[in-house]
């Protein structure tokens, strides 16, 4: 143990958080998939995520039956990890009754998280929260300070630094838009199928604000920053290749 240690009894805790932290910098191939794989994305929030990957799977023309979307329990991120945990077990226990549709996958593929920072930073449990995701194999599709960070780079490139919470990026993507959004479905849905189409250009935009962030050398989570992208990439590697829209 060095002398640091010796004279900090959360050595450990700092150290291990540094590892996630590196880990998290690394180049990574989480957001390949194989054409057929199946998905279970579990959203934190209960509207505008679920809409928007219902959207986006209706335009990759992703079955149903691979792409599953369900809202997580509560808006702590430790829920949604555990309720993606969850039914990943449970789809593996139906197919094992026999209980599943003769066209639903006995296992998902990949399974996510879709959540927000911005309160986990604050509250002083981001830390915890990653830990969970990689104990309970969990891939986290992580936006700073929320999913509006991600609607926002189908508009253009952004590294703004006026996003303190998800209030003020959500007023930034109704300012984008020149219209209305919100949180009622009806509004949402009509909003994003508006700009849905730019989003193989935000794939590449939040792959960029990714580079800028490990080129600071920021400290993760950065601000703004998505991990979306990711997912994103994935379900668009998991289609045909005659209906991606992105190269692998």
């Amino acid at each position: 143990m060095s002398d640091s240690a010796a004279g900090n009894p959360n050595w450990w805790q700092e150290a291990k958080a540094m590892s996630l932290a590196r880990r998290a910098a690394l180049p990574t191939k989480i957001g390949t998939a194989k054409p057929g794989d199946a998905f279970l994305i579990v959203t934190e929030g209960t509207v505008t995520e679920p809409v928007y990957f219902e959207l986006l799977r209706t335009d990759l023309q992703l079955p149903v039956v691979r792409v599953k979307v369900v809202p997580g329990d509560a808006s702590d991120p430790r829920h949604v990890i555990r309720s993606a945990e969850r039914e990943a077990k449970q789809q593996v226990r139906l197919a094992k009754k026999g209980q599943l549709g003769i066209d639903e996958p006995s296992k998902f593929d990949h399974v996510w998280a879709v959540i927000d920072t911005d309160v986990a930073v604050r509250n002083g449990i981001w830390n915890d929260v990653q830990q969970l995701a990689v104990a309970r194999k969990v891939t986290l599709a992580h936006s700073t300070p929320c999913f509006e960070f991600w609607l926002l780079l189908h508009f253009g490139f952004t590294t703004r630094s006026d996003l303190p919470d998800g209030s003020a990026a959500k007023a930034a993507v109704k300012t984008a838009l020149g219209g209305e959004y919100g949180t009622n479905e009806e509004v949402t849905r009509t909003a994003i199928t508006s700009f849905l189409a730019g989003w193989p250009l935000a794939v590449v935009h939040g792959e960029r604000v990714r580079e800028h962030h490990t080129t600071a050398a920021t400290p993760p989570p950065g601000n703004p920053s998505t991990e979306v992208d990711r997912l994103v990439r994935a379900m668009n590697d998991s289609a045909p290749a005659h209906l991606r829209k992105l190269k692998s």
